[in-house]
């Protein structure tokens, strides 16, 4: 179990010299074979320093985890389905290094394992030494760098950037490009300012926040899910106000409020009457009149293609909101656009760009890109390794097109590579599989964008794993609040409720070697980012963190994430680390050097012949 926080120490965080965007790697690895991700972050650090140095050793090891060839052809993995299993890959190697772990039995002494993989006493001791340093870190602060690692590009089309800074980065682009949201989040603000002329800023699920600035124009909308009709849902889109006496809304309760859960039409929504009532929703979704949003309206052929992209919906299961502070968008969704060349010192002082506007020098159409990690007190950091690394998780063989983390349903996928799959390969999967009963306006709930990607892995696993589910809550049909008057994790699509698993009801079969115990210790292996912070029940589990014992989970599961990044969600202010600290942290990050990944099998490659691999 990791460090509280608080605790600590600098030496920890000058130690660090983890790539971010090996985390993920090193989790999905782990949950699959059974091995802590710390102990594989500590092997690769001693092999390879993280793959900046994958010379082959003079008694012949190579690769990313340092194999023997004769053992890499009995225990190498094609852990990324490209039809090779690479050493110089680094999701086949770590998953194989994971891989030999296990069957040198980790499970029951890590010390055997590892000295097997290198017979020597001080080989074990630093290791050991090194996972322990790493396992300090505060969970929180390993999930919020891995959900780093997890964006996508914040301009639409081709572009281009030069090494930034602590203070953000330059992106270039066509005039006329998208800026796009690269994660799920919530807008936390819009305006304008000298520094950053026409600006945005949204926090992630993980609490990181993202600025966009020197935007030529701001999004006046963007597009939500229409609530599904033919299910009864509370419509509650706004925190309640602290003058407003607190009722603990349940599900049950939420459920049967049909006179506010429903979807309200209006045969003249413009009308100020029909208008104040919620016609303005309607208004929007139709492309009618406004109310006043009528700037920056999205065509119907626009708005096609942008559906296609972050959206699996038709154009009658959406509408149009107001893009304002408080929203809730989806990765991929548009924020505002970046202008024709211009000279940047009339949006940014900056000494450079003073000394371009005196020079008469246009700088090309572009965006100002920065990224503040989660936290209170957490200054902004250099994005180009961040930046570098969505690039190369993207383009590189780590994810190739033909492998299920990008396309496909992802048939014979193991459960490391379910847990690395993109969330629109596992949205995917998820309505695809007749393993997960899910309730219909669930179903759109998925289909929408608005289920949290942990939420989608964490079924998909599961499922992965030889359970058949019944889920029967996740954003709609849940009330905002819980019984005990919090914010609910399903408001924000980060929790889901499951009913039956392997047709067996929850109700009755909870207790020591239940379906409900099983299931329960099946989830506890998740590590990382996707380890959940909530697993309610009847139960709760001596030595662990996220089990809950509540009266009212007697006929359902609850699974939860904290969505540190929404109004309400747990976490939102927590210091991470101490003011002081995040100087050195922001500091080892902009000096880590992400290693090269290489775009074609390296020499030590292995066909595959048998695509579904022994376990």
């Amino acid at each position: 179990m990791a460090a509280p926080l608080g605790t600590v120490s600098n030496a920890v965080l000058d130690s660090l010299r983890i790539p971010p965007f090996l985390l993920p790697i090193y989790q999905a690895a782990g949950v699959e074979y059974g091995v802590r991700w710390e102990i594989l972050a500590a092997i690769n650090e001693i092999e390879t320093d993280y793959g900046r140095n994958l010379s082959t050793s003079s008694a012949g090891a190579m690769g990313w985890m340092q194999f023997m060839p004769g053992t890499w052809e009995s225990y190498g993995v094609d852990a990324n389905h490209d039809g090779v299993k690479d050493p110089n890959n680094p999701v086949d190697a770590i998953f194989a290094a994971a891989r030999y772990l296990k069957a040198s039995g980790a499970a029951t002494n890590i010390e055997k394992a590892i000295f097997a993989y290198n017979h020597a006493d001080w080989y074990v001791a630093d290791v050991l030494k090194r996972a322990k340093t790493l396992a300090a870190l505060p969970a929180d602060l390993i999930s919020a760098l891995s959900g780093l690692t997890m964006g996508r590009s914040p301009i639409t089309g081709a572009s281009s950037y030069s090494k930034g800074s602590a203070k953000g980065i330059s992106i270039y682009g066509q005039s006329g490009a998208a800026a796009v949201a690269v994660q799920d989040g919530e807008v936390v603000k819009i305006g304008r300012s000298k520094r950053l002329g026409n600006f945005i800023e949204i926090r992630d699920v993980y609490g990181n926040l993202y600025t966009y600035g020197q935007l030529d124009s701001i999004a006046a909308q963007h597009v939500v899910p229409r609530p599904d009709t033919s299910a009864v849902k509370v419509i509650n889109d706004e925190a309640p106000s602290s003058s407003a006496p607190s009722v603990p809304t349940s599900q049950a309760a939420s459920s049967n409020s049909a006179a506010s859960g429903k979807e309200r039409l209006f045969a003249e929504p413009q009308r100020p009457a029909s208008y104040s009532a919620g016609g303005s929703q309607q208004v929007a979704a139709t492309g009618a009149a406004d109310g006043g949003q009528s700037a920056a309206k999205v065509s119907s052929g626009q708005l096609g293609r942008y559906l296609a992209a972050p959206y699996s919906l038709r154009r009658d299961q959406v509408a149009l909101k107001p893009l304002r502070k408080g929203s809730q968008v989806i990765a991929g969704s548009i924020l505002g656009r970046i202008g024709a060349a211009s000279l940047a010192a009339d949006r940014n002082d900056s000494a450079s760009q003073r000394a371009a506007k005196k020079l008469g020098i246009a700088q090309p159409p572009h965006l100002r890109f920065e990224i503040r990690p989660a936290g209170t007190g957490a200054p902004r950091i250099d994005p180009t390794p961040i930046l570098d690394g969505w690039k190369m998780l993207a383009s590189a063989n780590v994810y190739r097109a033909a492998n299920p983390m990008l396309g496909g349903n992802g048939k014979g996928a193991t459960i490391g590579q379910i847990l690395l799959m993109s969330k629109e390969a596992l949205e995917r999967r998820v309505l695809a599989d007749p393993k997960l009963d899910i309730y219909e306006c669930g179903r759109q709930d998925i289909r929408a964008g608005t289920v949290d990607r942990r939420i989608l892995a964490t079924m998909a696993f599961l499922s992965g794993s030889g359970l058949d589910l019944s889920v029967t809550s996740l954003t709609c049909g849940h009330g905002y609040l819980t019984a005990s008057g919090n914010v609910s994790d399903h408001s924000s699509g980060n929790a889901l409720d499951i009913a039956t698993v392997n047709g067996k009801s929850i109700m009755g079969n909870q207790g020591a070697g239940s379906i409900t115990d099983s299931t329960v210790r099946k989830l506890l292996t998740l590590q990382g980012t996707m380890k959940p912070h909530q697993i309610i029940t009847l139960m709760q589990y001596d030595g662990t963190d996220n089990t809950l014992a509540m009266g009212d989970h007697d006929d359902h599961i609850h699974v939860g994430f904290p969505s540190v990044g929404v109004a309400g969600g747990a976490g939102s202010s927590r210091a991470l680390l101490a003011p002081s600290q995040w100087s050195r942290l922001v500091g080892r990050l902009g000096e880590i050097e992400n290693p090269e990944v290489s775009m074609t099998p390296s020499r030590y490659s292995v066909k595959v012949r048998v695509k579904v691999r022994p376990r």
